[in-house]
């Protein structure tokens, strides 16, 4: 699955183009559990919980008491595996230097976001280098995302939702401002009976 997931993530299809993010969750849940020893919330989520060293190994993870149950912390495998890092290193433009340097960044900033941005810079490494290299997909739905559509090569600097202004203004009050405004005007004559029929016409 970790294969496949990687796979996809950096030959980027077109059909895949909105559930990116998901499929980076799952390869932090999966890289996170079998080789840094730490365990997520349900579904992925929340920052990665550290299970300590064997004292009497420590080359070895302890395991958590609820080990039957995943979702609870427990799924984590005791002795660090090689194979997600292989599959990491044998990406083009991506050395296993390039993965140790990954795997202290994941231990050191276990937040979920910190750690999603950095599998997604990694595999930005290897989705650039697939490009450079002319390795493309046959057309129709497997067809690569151009570059616009690419999650890998967006930005991730600006926020979605823009910074809210200091003074906020409701409708209700800017009509209120509009009617004062009126209200003050030199030209409006309040002896005039048709201004109350302009305002309310």
């Amino acid at each position: 699955m970790f294969t496949s997931a990687v796979k996809l993530l950096v030959t980027e299809p077109k059909w895949m183009v909105g559930i990116e993010w998901d499929m980076i969750a799952l390869v932090r849940d999966i890289y996170c559990r079998l080789v840094l020893g730490q365990y997520l919330l349900p579904g992925g989520q929340g920052a990665g919980m550290q299970q300590p060293r064997d004292p009497n190994n420590p080359l070895i993870f302890e395991q958590s008491k609820n080990v039957a149950l995943p979702l609870q912390g427990g799924g984590i495998l005791v002795k660090p595996s090689e194979l997600p890092q292989q599959i990491l290193s044998q990406l083009p433009g991506i050395s296993a230097q390039d993965v140790l340097a990954l795997n202290k960044r994941l231990r050191e900033k276990m937040n979920a976001k910190d750690q999603k941005d950095n599998i997604r810079e990694l595999l930005r490494v290897g989705a650039e280098a697939l490009k450079q290299q002319g390795v493309d997909q046959v057309g129709g739905v497997f067809q690569r995302a151009v570059t616009e559509e690419s999650m890998l090569s967006q930005k991730r600097v600006t926020p979605t939702v823009p910074d809210l202004p200091e003074k906020l203004i409701t409708v209700t009050q800017a009509r209120k401002d509009e009617l004062k405004g009126f209200m003050n005007s030199p030209d409006t004559n309040l002896s005039n009976g048709n201004t109350l029929n302009t305002l309310y016409g």
